[in-house]
């Protein structure tokens, strides 16, 4: 049987709950959005019949959940959390970030072409205004640079033993960046493959799909001797790309995936503990670029690697001191180096000889281009925790400090080679006499930011009331310590446009929260929330000093920008019974001085561009999900999440917003784990709001999936998996929102696969 991570519980875990997708293909469109609506609120009707007929299958355990900072059940929070476990992800065969949101409406995931997943979008926003963790230590920060951008792919999802997302502001327990969400990411341990005190454990696991010809290939050795463990994982990959179901075809491509994490802990005392992890992440994609193919491109090939490395060390401490009942202090290192090189044949215009005018056709040349994106960060957390009880009162604080440091650097380099008489340049024309681009250069400063916050946040349960309070408030301060070198501007260029300088950030700032719980009886509960997030200009959007002659347009620095902020409230709902829970929530978030890349006029024939607080963005919305435990075997489950947003300044739709969806899923287990299987039914509407009418729309889908799982023995597990069942042609929102109706390639190239396979097996020893 598979390894289900050990977790603190009370009753029975809820299965993963479903995803946001969205359409390109023909279909019903409000005939699906009512009958979304309708098999949901059937789903949620189901679960309260079944709970007060006192069905004979009940949830025995509930899991528990750490984004607040302190150990709680989903239905003890006052806002919305949705939690994937390790064995969720293992039931789904899942191979990467997108089948972690595959079955969660409203949380998706956006792409760039080589650039990959560029983080997770939750509630229609996205990019590095949703945070992520992943063990304590933020995740790398998404450098936009078009279809090359750098985004966050470097997770094995082999190694996490939960995901959990914060949907909404979360600025006050987690800082900087979480103005519209957290993702909580959180490795595996020993404790979570050996259940004694005593013993060891050795499983090997492999999978593979056909959608993206991707193998897997891991093994997990873990060893406990009393109060001393270890953990070692090891996972590669393989992987092409992905399959279009439809006209479109993807860039050929080969890569491959290697990580590494190992963990160790020892138990000091029976209060203390000491761990510490290691772990490595890589990735190598060779790319036959197809796309740049044109009259003058005649051949380009793409080599792009990434490399994550972190270092751990936790203490935890549990006392009965005045001042606190536990202690956990977190310190971590980490960097991420990614390069994209790509080799171009083509024609270059960077070798043209005045003198001769046969050469003003351009040469036949080789193009050799180095860009990078490197970060490296360095983060001390200390979270404490404080119970006190009294008569009428009792508290329950979270307090504590996080700090951390991160060196950002964008190197690029780019130069020619003449086929016909070996002259290199690195000062390249983009036309016949163009001004040249001269490198190396960088497209911002290397830059240091380091990031204080201090938070507090109580839970006051006032005694026979049912009533819990949640107040919160943190403290930042954030500061950018810009070094601009030559290579920012080694031609000068920037410096003829006087106005506009590179300089240092510093910010203050405070934000609040309040939530509260009001419990009916033993299962009714009310739940609202007011979160405050904000987010400061980072080191490109501050500080950006770049410019293009040949093409006549700048981006330049803007030392008055100031952070983007977020307002958020949501209510809501929840009905917990022996067999069945459910869930409905509203929100309505507002979020302000949004920074965004306007145009700001001319100077001596230049386009100028700059990162500007720009546009107030209201999103608001309602999620539902419900759970029903028919019987000890079967279980029904749906989840759905609609949000509406606007521009309030230019008074236009938020084109990022995903359409309405709705996953309902019904799974059988037999006893003992046997054997089991899920059938998912994923229904999204038509998305025909854009904020322009040249801008690409989507009609209806629905997606059938089914999973399912056989073990012969104990010791071993067969996964399998038939995704797209009736080979329907559509795209997640995601991949097409923004592009023009015009594009027709890029519009045929977002569809997802047809019907497609996957196959794993887990073996223990």
């Amino acid at each position: 049987m598979p390894i289900k991570p050990t977790l603190v519980t009370t009753r029975k875990q809820f299965p993963t709950l479903p995803a946001t997708n969205s359409a390109v293909h023909p279909g019903s469109r409000r005939a699906l959005s009512v009958f979304a609506l309708s098999a949901l609120a059937a789903a949620i009707t189901g679960a309260c019949q079944s709970a007060l007929a006192q069905s004979v299958a009940e949830r025995v355990e509930e899991v528990t959940v750490y984004a607040t900072r302190l150990p709680r059940s989903i239905e003890d929070i006052a806002g919305t959390v949705t939690l994937v476990t390790a064995e969720n992800l293992e039931r789904q065969i899942a191979n990467d970030l997108d089948d972690v949101v595959r079955f969660q409406p409203g949380v998706s995931l956006e792409t760039a072409a080589r650039g990959g997943n560029q983080g997770f979008s939750i509630r229609g926003i996205g990019g590095n205004r949703v945070l992520t963790v992943i063990d304590g230590v933020r995740g790398n920060d998404i450098y936009a640079a078009g279809p090359s951008s750098y985004g966050k792919d470097s997770f094995e999802l082999d190694t996490l033993k939960t995901v959990e997302i914060i949907r909404g502001p979360a600025s006050v327990l987690y800082g900087a960046d979480a103005m519209g969400g957290a993702v909580i990411l959180t490795s595996k341990t020993a404790r979570d493959f050996v259940a004694a005190e005593n013993g060891q454990y050795l499983g090997l696991s492999t999978s593979a799909a056909d959608a993206d010809a991707q193998y897997k290939a891991g093994v997990t050795a873990a060893w406990q001797q009393g109060d001393v463990g270890l953990l070692a994982q090891l996972t590669h990959r393989q992987f092409a790309e992905q399959e279009v179901n439809g006209p479109g075809s993807l860039n050929p491509q080969d890569g491959e995936s290697d990580s590494v994490l190992l963990k160790g802990f020892w138990d000091l005392a029976p209060d203390q503990q000491l761990s510490l992890s290691a772990e490595q992440y890589q990735d190598q994609n060779q790319i036959d670029v197809r796309s740049d193919l044109s009259d003058s491109v005649f051949d380009s090939q793409g080599r792009d690697a990434t490399e994550r490395r972190r270092l751990g060390l936790e203490y935890t401490l549990d006392t009965d001191a005045v001042l606190l009942d536990s202690l956990q202090l977190v310190v971590n290192y980490q960097s991420t180096y990614a390069l994209q090189n790509t080799l171009q044949e083509r024609i270059s215009f960077s070798f043209i000889d005045p003198r001769d005018r046969s050469s003003f056709g351009g040469a036949r040349a080789i193009r050799d281009t180095d860009f990078e994106f490197n970060q490296t960060t360095q983060a001390v957390n200390l979270n404490l925790r404080k119970t006190l009880d009294g008569d009428r009162f009792n508290h329950a604080l979270a307090y504590g400090l996080n700090y951390d440091e991160t060196e950002t650097e964008r190197p690029r380099n780019r130069c020619e080679e003449d086929l016909s008489s070996s002259a290199t340049t690195c000062a390249i024309s983009a036309y016949p006499f163009a001004p040249p681009e001269v490198f190396p250069n960088k497209t911002f400063p290397d830059s240091n930011t380091t990031r204080l916050g201090v938070y507090l946040q109580d839970e006051i349960t006032l005694a026979g009331t049912g009533l819990t309070l949640i107040p919160g408030v943190r403290y930042d301060r954030y500061e950018l310590d810009p070094r601009p070198d030559a290579l920012l501007d080694g031609t000068g260029d920037i410096e003829n446009f006087s106005r506009f300088r590179v300089t240092p950030v510093a910010e203050d700032e405070a934000s609040l929260s309040l939530g509260a719980l009001y419990d009916f009886n033993d299962s009714y509960t009310l739940f609202a929330q007011y979160a405050e997030g904000y987010r400061p200009p980072n080191f490109d959007e501050a500080n950006q000093a770049f410019v293009n002659l040949g093409f006549g347009y700048a981006t330049v620095p803007n030392p008055e920008l100031q952070p983007e902020s977020s307002r958020g409230l949501e209510a809501g709902i929840r009905a917990s019974f022996a067999n069945a829970f459910v869930s409905v929530a509203v929100y309505h978030n507002r979020y302000r001085d949004f920074i965004e890349s306007s145009f700001v006029g001319l100077q001596d024939g230049i386009q100028l561009f700059q990162d500007r607080n720009v546009g107030e963005v209201t999103i608001r919305g309602i999620e539902a999900n419900a759970n029903v435990y028919l019987n000890e075997q079967w279980q029904l489950h749906g989840s759905l999440a609609y949000s509406r947003g606007d521009n309030e300044v230019s008074n236009t739709p938020i084109d990022r917003i995903d359409p309405l969806t709705t996953v309902l899923g019904l799974s059988y287990d037999r006893p003992n784990d046997q054997w089991g299987g899920e059938l998912l039914l994923t229904l999204v509407a038509e998305k025909d709001r854009v904020s322009a009418p040249d801008i690409a729309t989507a009609d209806a889908y629905s997606v059938v999936d089914a999973v399912g799982y056989f073990s012969p023995a104990d010791s071993a597990t067969l996964r399998f998996g038939v995704f797209n069942l009736f080979d329907e042609e559509y795209a997640l929102w995601g991949n097409l929102q923004g592009l023009p109706v015009s594009n027709t390639v890029q519009l045929a190239n977002a569809r997802q696969p047809g019907t497609n396979f996957r196959l794993g097996l887990n073996i223990e020893f």
